[in-house]
């Protein structure tokens, strides 16, 4: 197994590289502990419910993998807590030559004026120019955290139930797309105070 050193060598020249080498260049890129407090902090009052088997803040479920295959589910919950202007990217990822298009969503959102992306299904968090250049991205749809804010509340507040079934079209510009997730929310003048997500098998 080659060492990152080499790994980064071998991205300077261009060659090919591998899904897992591609992961540990972004993951060897140390971020700075401010913005991970900041992230934090923004995102204290989400609480994640997967299947009936785990449970748990994002950054608890992110470190031990149990958001990969949840990226629609995931990236629309938490881009309501962060600024209006912070945004949903959705498109393709490119990990090799054997997985050449990843369908995948990812958040994109701003800190002291540098631009940084949270992938939490894939435990990713890092500068967005480096994720843009090594999983060479495909973006195919994006969407503000404002409008995701503004149609989920629209959607939690319309039935009068203890839990709402989100829903949003086959439309990758669309605010919730493809969530179908289960929503308890805490709402105080037009602001998500508090939300717990449960996500339901599609079988």
């Amino acid at each position: 197994m080659l060492g990152i050193n080499e790994i980064l060598s071998k991205f300077i020249l261009k060659k090919e590289l591998t899904e897992q080498e591609k992961f540990k260049i972004l993951r060897s890129k140390r971020i700075d502990t401010k913005v991970v407090e900041y992230l934090m902090s923004k995102l204290n009052h989400l609480h994640i419910e997967v299947l009936g088997e785990y449970e748990g803040s994002l950054f608890e479920l992110m470190s031990v993998g149990e958001l990969e295959g949840w990226c629609w589910q995931t990236t629309e919950s938490a881009i309501v807590f962060l600024n209006d202007d912070d945004y949903i990217e959705r498109g393709n990822l490119r990990f090799d030559e054997r997985t050449p298009e990843y369908y995948h969503s990812w958040i994109c959102f701003k800190f002291e004026g540098t631009e940084y992306v949270l992938d939490p299904c894939l435990s990713l968090l890092c500068k967005k120019s480096d994720y843009l250049e090594i999983f060479e991205i495909d973006v195919k749809g994006k969407v503000s955290a404002k409008a995701v804010r503004e149609e989920l509340i629209r959607q939690v507040t319309a039935p009068k139930k203890k839990e709402v079934i989100v829903h949003g079209p086959e439309d990758v510009n669309t605010p919730l797309y493809r969530n179908g997730a289960g929503y308890k929310t805490k709402i105080d003048k037009g602001k998500i105070k508090k939300l717990t997500v449960h996500y339901y098998s599609e079988g």
